[in-house]
């Protein structure tokens, strides 16, 4: 069974997919900003959070699980947002099911696959892990997505500590599903669909030049920059992050 919390009443369902040695919890700061006028519905993804027994060998595994979910909650045409590992979740679903979804939004994250020198990375992160654990990876990990003004800030030591407790194998498999997940840039440049994408203008993981790129290859986008942000946007310009994903289902529900 899906592991996911549901916070708001309102017309409009957003649903919110989190990344890479996160869980549904990095979106706390969204979920109080957006409930009160929308359905917010907050998922952990497989082998993380409260869905830590969960098996997926792929971004397509994930998705199924999305889609699960949102079938038990019976959820129509939501907006899906996804952040980093939680965007490519989600462009798998919206290429499988789209017909289920109102839009789909990428929080630093691109629908081009791995270089070959990103996946060389990931496989180096997995031979730490399997060698270190999990600990000692997320406090190597972690603290450098955040802009240095941010590095100190308690939310930091949160995400580490709920880190500690994803299961390596979990992060692994991930690792593992990234590095073989396919590029969806040609899925931009025909779904109907409208694409959002929020960047960080000192996100060195995913450059902002890239995703505005992205943007402009979509039949309908919007291209939305957080100017003190590195890979963290959610958290270090929360209410702006936030702000921005009330903008974009606003522009939706215009064409519905």
């Amino acid at each position: 069974m899906p592991a996911y919390r549901i916070i708001g009443t309102g017309p409009q369902t957003i649903v919110l997919l989190h990344g890479f040695c996160e869980n549904s919890t990095c979106f706390n700061e969204q979920v109080l900003f957006l409930k009160e006028h929308y359905r917010v519905v907050c998922i952990d993804l497989p082998g993380f959070g409260n869905a830590g027994a969960v098996k997926a060998k792929s971004m397509e595994d994930m998705a199924d699980y999305v889609y699960e979910a949102m079938v038990s909650i019976k959820l129509i045409k939501p907006v899906l947002f996804g952040h980093s590992m939680g965007g490519y979740v989600a462009l798998a679903l919206a290429k499988k099911y789209a017909d289920t979804l109102s839009g789909v939004g990428l929080i630093h994250s691109t629908a081009s696959a791995d270089t070959e020198e990103r996946i060389q990375k990931r496989k180096q992160a997995m031979a730490f892990i399997k060698g270190n654990g999990t600990e000692a990876y997320v406090k190597s990990f972690i603290p450098p997505l955040f802009h240095l003004q941010y590095v100190n800030h308690n939310r930091v030591e949160e995400l580490i500590n709920e880190a500690k407790k994803i299961p390596p194998d979990a992060l692994i498999s991930a690792l593992e599903a990234m590095c073989s997940r396919p590029d969806s840039i040609a899925w931009l440049k025909e779904t109907q669909l409208p694409v959002c994408f929020i960047a960080g203008s000192s996100d060195e993981l995913i450059q902002a030049s890239q995703l505005a790129e992205q943007a402009t290859l979509c039949k309908r986008s919007a291209f939305y920059l957080l100017k003190s942000s590195a890979h963290m946007g959610m958290i270090e310009e929360a209410e702006q992050c936030s702000q921005y994903i009330a903008d974009f289902c606003t522009t939706i529900s215009k064409y519905q």
